[in-house]
């Protein structure tokens, strides 16, 4: 363990350095500057649940806040912001192999677009960006792209397991949200030569905070565990239990956001020096441990009083899941895809949330100088 331990130090030193060197040479990269000529502003979103805002209507996703931001206050009558949304839930960065072995030998169409809350780890967000370029006529056009992926790549069971190794797990991240994040930005900014991106961070979903009743009811929605009997698991007996599994659970959730936000900055590094150019930045998520899951100033979706999922689209979610996944013969979650596709807002950035969001993205692009409130004022 001790000698894992040095190694990881040593891991990390370089990172560090390298990072410091890259960002060091990014002072001197051109800027992308959205005062622009034309009378359109394009904006494109892409990714997974995180950024397509699971669980909220479409005037409070934080994407959506962004773009009237930009169209009311910062270019007001000079130019119209076009929104194309192609995010949804559950979408990867790309298809696993077995995911397409798999879609292949059914028939399904893992190209085909299906309702935005049903989570679905296809079209891939490299397939998102695939489709979205054939729909401009002028891929110079877009101005803004907003993306987030990894986090259903790595498994979000997995960004809070006491029971993977953590080796295994900081491989799972540097996978997904380093390698296969630069080749996504690669990708991105190829198909949109003239587009920002920005790269939304992830949260904690769990701390030593979180409400242990909260954390017991939710492990056991999938399964429809009957709720007058959730006593069993809420007593004073298992919630010594749940309190040592809360604790485990927290330091696996500290490792996924300290080490996808340092893997991602990496990436976004990366492809800015490639590029000799600023092309994208991160946005770190606001929501900390003191307001993610089952807090007492959560954040984030939870369940109502009746123990269902309480967002603003759970009522559509349950007519809808039924009949996308009835449609599908390939179902990730098998026998629970209808059930994990009901309750799929819980754990997500709430109306709130998604206002904490939108002004940490807002803050961001007025930081890096891509809002100039003086020369925007005078266009």
């Amino acid at each position: 363990m001790e000698e894992y331990s040095r190694r990881q130090f040593l891991k990390q030193l370089g990172t560090a350095a390298g990072l410091f060197l890259l960002s060091r040479s990014a002072l001197s990269l051109r800027r992308f500057d959205f005062a622009g000529d034309s009378k359109t502003f394009e904006m494109l979103v892409v990714g997974d649940s995180h950024i397509s805002g699971q669980g909220l209507k479409e005037e409070n996703k934080f994407y959506y806040l962004v773009k009237e931001w930009l169209q009311n206050d910062v270019f007001s009558e000079n130019r119209k912001v076009n929104l194309n949304v192609k995010a949804h839930s559950g979408s990867r960065i790309y298809l696993h192999e077995d995911e397409v072995e798999a879609m292949k030998k059914t028939g399904d169409d893992f190209t085909k677009f299906y309702h935005v809350e049903a989570n679905l780890s296809f079209p891939s967000i490299t397939a998102q960006i695939d489709a979205a370029r054939k729909e401009y006529e002028r891929a110079e056009s877009v101005d803004l792209i907003m993306l987030s992926g990894g986090i259903t790549d790595v498994l979000v069971a997995n960004t809070i397991n006491p029971f993977l190794k953590e080796k295994k797990m900081r491989e799972l991240i540097h996978k997904y949200c380093n390698e296969a994040m630069f080749g996504l930005l690669e990708r991105t900014t190829d198909a949109f030569p003239n587009a920002f991106v920005v790269v939304v961070g992830y949260f904690p979903i769990i701390s030593t905070k979180s409400d242990v009743n909260k954390i017991s009811r939710y492990l056991f929605k999938p399964l429809k565990f009957p709720h007058p009997l959730q006593w069993t698991f809420t007593n004073g007996l298992s919630k010594q239990f749940m309190k040592v599994l809360r604790k485990k659970m927290t330091q696996r959730s500290r490792i996924w956001v300290a080490e996808s936000n340092r893997e991602m900055r990496e990436a976004i590094a990366k492809i800015n020096t490639k590029s000799n150019n600023l092309r994208a930045l991160f946005v770190e998520a606001p929501i900390t441990e003191e307001n993610c899951y089952g807090t007492k100033k959560s954040l984030l979706w939870e369940t109502n009083k009746d123990n269902l999922p309480g967002d603003e689209r759970y009522a559509e979610r349950k007519q809808m899941c039924s009949e996308v996944f009835s449609e599908l013969k390939y179902q990730h979650y098998g026998r629970l895809s209808t059930r994990m596709c009901e309750l799929a807002a819980i754990g997500h950035p709430n109306v709130e949330g998604s206002k904490a969001f939108a002004e940490a993205i807002k803050a961001a692009l007025r930081a890096n100088r891509l809002i100039d409130d003086q020369k925007l004022g005078s266009l």
